[in-house]
């Protein structure tokens, strides 16, 4: 569940989203690799066979087998960057989550709150503490 969050983070309607939030779409293209997680002050590597590949194509996402998402609400003027999103598949369907999210160099990282109601992630550290309800994702740009 945690990964599939994390994806879901990254895409919405390029018609609902402003110049800047399209260019910071732009970037986010391609393909990425799951590499680490952190959920209830648990840090952990995935090793190879556990990774997770994502493809961003546009606005839309797959996270491997876990299915696709959309970005409903995205804002890079924001420091930490913020994105909504929502999965596709059940039982997540319909269930906004909200992130921050950072681009540096050829890693993505992504920090979802996955608890009940609304509350963003304040930092990037939030995941490392327990009962925090939020989990960080991060992954490295795959070179082709």
């Amino acid at each position: 569940m945690f990964s599939a969050v994390l994806v879901a983070s990254l895409f919405a309607p390029a018609a609902d989203l402003n110049e800047a939030a399209r260019k910071e779409l732009k970037a986010l293209e391609g393909d990425w690799v799951l590499v680490s997680t952190a959920a209830n002050g648990i840090e952990r590597d995935l090793s190879e066979d556990e990774r997770i590949a994502v493809t961003v194509t546009g606005t839309k996402f797959t996270f491997g087998k876990l299915g696709d998402g959309e970005i409903t609400a995205l804002d890079p003027s924001t420091s930490p960057k913020i994105v909504d999103f929502k999965m596709l598949r059940k039982p997540e369907s319909g269930v906004t989550n909200e992130a921050i999210f950072k681009v540096e160099k050829d890693a993505l990282t992504v920090v979802v709150y996955l608890g009940e109601g609304s509350r963003r992630p304040a930092n990037f550290d939030a995941a490392t503490e327990k009962e925090s309800q939020t989990a960080k994702f991060v992954l490295k740009r795959v070179k082709k």
